[in-house]
Order: C-alpha cells, then structure tokens, then sequence
C-alpha cells in the first residue's frame, strides 16, 4: 500500500509540474505577445494610430474608464475671433500646449442649442485634441437657436477654414473639416469653395443630407424612396421644425407666417378660425408640414417661390459634388430620424469613382454614442466606431 501511495504521489507531483510548466511557458508567450504588440504600437506609425485611437474611442464612449486623459497634457481651450460675412464670428480651438504643428480639424457642431458649450461638443474638442488634433468647433445660433440653415452659412465655414490654417500651430497640409447633421452638409458644401478645396485634406461628415430638396420631400411624405423602394420614415420633430422655419420664408403674407410660427414652431394649438384665414400659400406650408404622400408633396413643392429652391440648392452638398477634392469620410446611423440613412448612402453613389471615400452605416448611435442593444450589439458598434476613426487620427500621424 506504501508503494502504491508513493506511486500515487508521484503521479501528483508529476502532472503538478507539467501543469506548472505549462502554465510558466503559457505566460512566456504571454509576455512575448505583450512586448510585440508593445514595439508594434511604438515602432510602426499604425500601431501609434491604433493604439491612440482606441484611446480616443473610449473616452467618446460612455463607461467608466477614461485612460486617454491619464497619459496626455490637459488640451487648452481658447476662444478664436475671425472674420465673417456679420462683422465677425466666435469658436472654440482645443489645442496641446506643446508647441508643435499639428494637423487641424474645423468641426461645424449643427443645431445644437448648447452651442460651444455642449458637454459632447466639449469632451469631443479635448479627445480630438489629445488625439493629436488641433480642433476649432463652429457654432452657428442661427440654427442652434432658430434651426434656421441660412445659405449664407457656408461662407462663414470658409472664413473659419481660412482663419484656422494660418495659425503658427496647425500644418497647413492637414487641415480638415468635419460635421454632424446640417452642419455635416455645410461643411462639404464648404469644402467645393474654389478658395480652399485644393486645401481641404478631408471631410468627415456624420449624417450629413445630400440633396434638401430630397430632404423637405422625404420629411413632408414621411417616407423615403431609395433604389425604386419606398419605406417609412418619421422625421424628427427637430427636423419638422427646421422645415417649418424655411416654408414660412417663403410666405409673403405676414399673418400667415404669425399664424404658421405660433403653431409649428412655439407648439400652439391651431384654431379652426386660423387655418380658415390662410392663403392659399399658407394652406400649401400646412399640408407639407402635417404630412402628405411622395405624389402630393411634389405636388405641392412646384408651386413654391423659385427662389425658395435655388436656396436649397445653395445649401445641398449635390450642388458642389463634382467641385470637391478633398477624401471623404462618412458615417450615418440607420436608424436616424434627423436625416434618413438614404442621403448618405446618395452621396456615396454620387462618388463611387473615387478612392478615397469611405463610408460606416452604424446602428443606434447618437452623436457617436451607442444607444441600444446588448454587450455585443455595443461590441460591434464600438468596433465600427474605431475603424472608421482610425482613419480620421491616421491623417494626424
């Protein structure tokens, strides 16, 4: 029995030592993964960029774990005053205090009420900034405040481009633009300008529109037409509103256009006897803004000022298509109730012959934040999220 408890043991001991040497060569693998990935990240320009980007991927997302902001300099923040069709315009630059030159971004935030303060817009600033970006936020209180698209406001995106590229601290052969929604749209409309396409080294656009006549269309029939499919759409009431103030431009009639802000755009009741005195024209802006079908919103369309559709023509990134040179980057959420999915997926047909776009469709995202879904579903939305920004921080490299 001795002999057999001995045999035993060292049996014991025996497969206690092979595991104990599996386990040291397992983690000398280990470590060896470790300290290739380690000299991958520091010695080749795509690991920096990967390694920065998931930094910057993170601190976008919302969790807990912010390590961007452990390994850099607090960006600066400073306000920048510069020429504009007005007089003179405000922004904000996030900037590292180190005194290189760096690549720039030109961010035109969109109708956003809480303009350069928006917490998104601020955390964005400084993640773009530790990235490696010096970053200018535009903010336009037209249509922050009054979402109301001036074609007025892609000249003003110029005037910051022109200003943001003379600075001692900003490459002037990486200055980029970039935006969210409208501000999407008027930053590639602003990139067409003769006066600084050949500079414009990229255009990230999130969930820009293509065409806003396609636009007004899709919003008054509540539906979208894309590849000869129709499918419902419910605009947002931010984009019903938008779509309001720019059909009471058109009217003439200074009691209908009251009558039209008070109900569509302040939230009042309509009163039988207020939607009985309206014009004709007044009683056309009613049915585009309660909803009709495809048909009848063309209908109604061509009967508008002339004048009304040169200005969204003036503001429609399809205008300017075959003017602009810059690499194009787009992201859109198929689930986007401000700008459906389709202007995107439009505008990446209108440039399929070039090479250098590339367009992430992503799923319940808002302002680059998941909304929806479980662990895997964020998983993967956060994994589209650092693919597509790899390639926006690969140009600040």
């Amino acid at each position: 029995m001795r002999d057999d408890l001995e045999e035993s043991n060292s049996e014991s001991g025996c497969a206690t030592r092979t595991l104990r040497n599996r386990l040291f060569w397992l983690l000398r693998l280990l470590a060896v993964a470790v300290l290739l990935l380690t000299l991958v990240t520091a010695l080749t320009p795509q690991g920096r960029t990967g390694f920065r980007t998931a930094l910057f991927v993170l601190q976008l997302l919302e969790q807990p774990l912010k390590p961007q902001s452990w390994i850099s300099d607090e960006p600066i923040r400073e306000v920048a005053v510069y020429r504009s069709p007005s007089g003179s315009d405000v922004a904000d630059i996030y900037r590292l205090p180190d005194g290189r030159s760096r690549a720039a971004v030109l961010l035109v935030i969109g109708a956003s009420p809480e303009g350069l303060d928006d917490p998104n817009a601020v955390n964005l600033g400084k993640a773009l900034a530790r990235a490696g970006f010096v970053t200018m936020m535009h903010w336009s209180p037209g249509m922050g405040l009054d979402a109301n698209i001036s074609p007025a406001e892609p000249e003003n995106i110029v005037q910051a481009f022109l200003y943001l590229e003379k600075q001692e601290y900003v490459d002037r052969e990486r200055v980029g633009l970039g935006g969210f929604c409208v501000g999407a749209s008027l930053a590639l409309v602003a990139a067409a300008d003769p006066r600084i396409r050949d500079r414009v080294a990229f255009v990230n656009a999130f969930g820009p529109f293509f065409d806003a006549e396609e636009l007004l269309l899709q919003a008054a029939s509540r539906s979208v037409v894309y590849e000869g499919e129709q499918a419902s759409w419910q605009p947002d009431p931010l984009t019903l509103r938008v779509l309001a103030n720019e059909l009471i431009e058109t009217l003439d009639d200074r009691a209908d256009a009251a009558i039209l802000t008070r109900i569509y755009i302040d939230g009042a009741e309509a009163t039988p006897a207020e939607l009985a005195s309206l014009s004709p024209r007044g009683r056309t802006a009613v049915r585009l803004l309660d909803g009709v079908t495809p048909e009848e919103a063309e209908t109604l369309y061509s009967t508008l000022p002339s004048g009304f559709g040169e200005n969204l023509a003036r503001i429609s990134p399809s205008t300017y298509i075959e003017g602009m040179r810059a690499r194009l980057l787009v992201m859109h959420d198929r689930e986007d109730r401000m700008v459906p999915v389709t202007e995107s997926r439009r505008l990446l047909d209108a440039t399929r012959d070039r090479l250098d776009v590339r367009y992430t469709e992503l799923s319940a995202f808002d302002h680059l934040l998941p909304e929806a879904g479980g662990l895997l579903a964020r998983l993967r939305q956060g994994l589209q999220l650092y693919m597509h920004s790899y390639h926006i921080l690969r140009i600040a490299s």
